[in-house]
């Protein structure tokens, strides 16, 4: 976390010195330069470290950003290449950087609609963020607490319960194979369930998992 409010801050001190951002992102009118600096160099740093955590080549394909004013829109919707960021909550949370990895992960991603479960293509982006990109134990959930059908933390937990018990913290001897069946259009559950067990099995498995604290 620390390493990334210094990349942050340094981002916002460049920003007043670029005047207009060109690069990975295209951006819809009224987002200020200085904030698409920022989302700019989010975008320059961390998604070839996605794709490489996904096992994928990293898209070069401008990624289309917007904000939304509507108070009750959730934090980032990314759909496609398509990301519209709720900027309420970005001016009430400005420290949030990763949910913007967390939708940049999506966008690589890049799965058919209907296919994998959200809960698991959540668990997924959230895994991606807070066990390999930016490792942030405070967000983990325990595994003997998680309910791997909220998405999210909690299915990162189950994942992480697999990538323990069974690769020794290789976490893309699970991210990498899963990411590509996922890709191809495979439901993303019936392929953890055909190479690990029934997901009421997992599930026994990952409360019985003491907390971990390393994911490599």
């Amino acid at each position: 976390m620390r390493r990334l409010m210094m990349v942050c801050l340094y981002l916002m001190a460049v920003s007043f010195a670029w005047a207009e951002p060109v690069g990975r992102l295209r951006f819809a009118p009224g987002i200020s330069v200085g904030r698409r600096a920022i989302l700019e160099g989010l975008a320059t740093v961390y998604l070839p470290r996605i794709a490489e955590a996904l096992g994928v080549a990293d898209d070069p394909a401008p990624i289309e950003v917007a904000l939304t004013e509507e108070p009750s829109a959730p934090p980032g919707v990314t759909l496609g290449r398509a990301v519209t960021l709720s900027a309420p909550y970005m001016q009430r949370m400005p420290e949030d950087a990763g949910m913007v990895l967390h939708e940049f992960t999506h966008v690589v991603q890049g799965y058919p609609g209907g296919t994998t479960p959200s809960w698991l293509v959540e668990g997924i982006a959230d895994y991606v963020r807070d066990y390999v990109i930016l490792p942030e134990p405070a967000r983990w959930v325990a595994p003997a607490q998680a309910d791997y059908r909220q998405g999210y933390t909690h299915a990162a937990a189950l994942l992480q319960t697999l990538i323990v018990r069974h690769h020794a913290g290789d976490y893309q001897a699970l991210l990498v194979p899963l990411n590509a069946a996922c890709r191809r259009g495979e439901d993303g559950a019936a392929w953890l369930e055909a190479h690990y067990g029934p997901l009421a099995q997992l599930e026994a498995e990952m409360r019985q998992t003491p907390p971990s604290r390393t994911a490599r």
